[in-house]
């Protein structure tokens, strides 16, 4: 077994949040400077640049391809794929449920399809900053349905999350992990947690280049592949993960 560090939540400048500069030969440059292992691209409700980000790193860097699902609450939820095909077919099914872009929303930012040589090859349609039509039970059957990882984003945080939106963890939501934000684990908000008894993972949420690392989870695996990951939160063999 050996250690890897780990930013499983990286998302590209198809967010319409996230900064132009995030492509994928950047992102890649840039956790390779921060000597990541393994990364996860999760942009929200898409999954349109996870295979180009995996293109261009290669056998450089381990890329998860993922998708940040935010449901009819409000509520994001992530989730991770053993490949880019599978968090593509997810992502074609949320897409489906949100509304078109305006043609009045001028100001609404780029949300940029790029290539592995970080070309421009399209722009999204789709707001990819709304709510879908998903409730959260839905998106995270969905998730698991495509053989993924349900993970419930950042719940430390006022907004967004599954506290902040519903007050409480659902009964029979099967999530895989729970997320905490780098300040939040700073903060020692945490340990609020504990009680659910799931795996912890800490993640940049990066939106630009010079938060990739900021967060990370170490994660003791024979290899940064996605089937290690899934049996390292489950702490199969000697597998675990722990938060930095």
């Amino acid at each position: 077994m050996k250690q890897f560090e780990a930013d499983l939540h990286i998302h590209t400048a198809l967010s319409p949040c996230a900064l132009e500069e995030m492509t994928p030969r950047s992102i890649v440059r840039q956790a390779l400077y921060e000597h990541l292992d393994m990364i996860a691209i999760c942009d929200h409700n898409t999954a349109g640049n996870a295979a180009a980000v995996k293109q261009a790193a290669g056998n450089a860097l381990a890329v998860v391809a993922g998708i940040e699902i935010t449901t009819a609450e409000e509520v994001h939820a992530l989730g991770l794929f053993p490949d880019a095909e599978s968090a593509e077919c997810v992502g074609e099914i949320v897409r489906a449920t949100l509304p078109d872009l305006s043609r009045r929303a001028k100001n609404f930012p780029e949300q940029t399809l790029l290539n592995a040589e970080d070309e421009v090859v399209g722009a999204e349609t789709k707001m990819l900053g709304a709510a879908s039509s998903l409730t959260l039970s839905d998106a995270v059957a969905l998730i698991k349905r495509h053989g993924g990882l349900a993970i419930a984003s950042h719940v430390d945080r006022p907004s967004f999350s599954v506290p902040s939106q519903l007050g409480l963890f659902p009964e029979g939501v099967a999530f895989d992990a729970i997320e905490i934000s780098p300040i939040g684990l700073e903060e020692k908000r945490h340990r609020i947690f504990d009680r659910l008894g799931l795996p912890m993972l800490v993640s940049s949420d990066s939106h630009f280049l010079s938060d990739i690392g900021c967060g990370l989870s170490m994660l003791r695996m024979r290899e940064p592949v996605f089937s290690e990951l899934a049996l390292a939160l489950r702490g199969v063999g000697g597998r675990r993960c722990r938060i930095a």
